[in-house]
This record gives structure tokens, sequence and C-alpha cells, in this order.
């Protein structure tokens, strides 16, 4: 998968993990639907590889928002009886991080309006979200 250029923070070569809901039409999760555990579409599959966690099982999440003061977090990693990352449980403590991060910055958004489109690795194992608001 190659990288956009146009991206400063995104490595060339990089990988993008993809969200969406099962049977959804459009791309991403909501921050509500990620903590509630919402069944993701497992039309692509990525491996530990993929992610690069470290030897811990985990990866970094660095979370930016415009404006805030950004925070680093670290996920840990788990794969399903198929050797498969289970993306159910990565989405789910990605949005826990998220949320804890809009906590922190005194945020008053709601998460049914924040949505988690995809990571994207910035250096190995060094994921960061890309969020919208709707």
């Amino acid at each position: 998968m190659g990288g956009f250029p146009s991206d400063p923070y995104r490595r060339p070569g990089g990988v993008a993990i993809k969200f969406r809901l099962k049977g959804g039409y459009r791309q991403g999760v909501t921050l509500s639907e990620a903590t509630d555990s919402a069944r993701l579409s497992r039309s692509t599959a990525y491996s530990m590889h993929d992610l690069a966690p470290d030897m811990r099982g985990r990866i970094t999440l660095k979370v930016r928002w415009a404006g805030f003061r950004s925070l680093t977090y670290e996920i840990p990693v788990s794969s399903d009886y198929d050797g498969y990352v289970n993306l159910q449980s990565l989405v789910r403590r990605i949005a826990r991080a998220i949320v804890h991060f809009m906590t922190a910055n005194a945020m008053t958004l709601s998460w049914d309006r924040v949505v988690l489109h995809r990571l994207e690795e910035i250096a190995p194992g060094i994921w960061i979200p890309v969020l919208t608001t709707h």
C-alpha cells in the first residue's frame, strides 16, 4: 500500500488499517459504536506483522487534534484463533484512548459525532488515528 506524499506524518509505504461496520455503507465507526462493541466488517484482515507491535504485543497510538495537547497511548493488540488481528478489540481500545484524550483536553464533542476512519502508520508500530466529526 502506498503512502500519501502530501502527508508529512505518514511514512512512505506505511499501512493503513481501515474500519467499517459489518453491513455498513459508510467508512469509519463512531466512538459510540466502537465502545459499544459494534460488529466490524472483516472484508480486510490484518496480521500482527501488519501492525508491528512491540515485544509486549502493544502498538503506540499518538492522538493529535488541532488546538489541543497531543497524547500518546500504548494499545494492546490481540489476535484471533486464525492469527489475524481482532479488529473488534483493537477499535474498542483505540476508541477508549480517544475518549480519554477528549476528556483530558476537556473537549465537549459527543461520541456519536466523532468518526474513526482508519489508523495510519507513521513509523513501525507507531500509529495515528484519522478522525472526523459530523
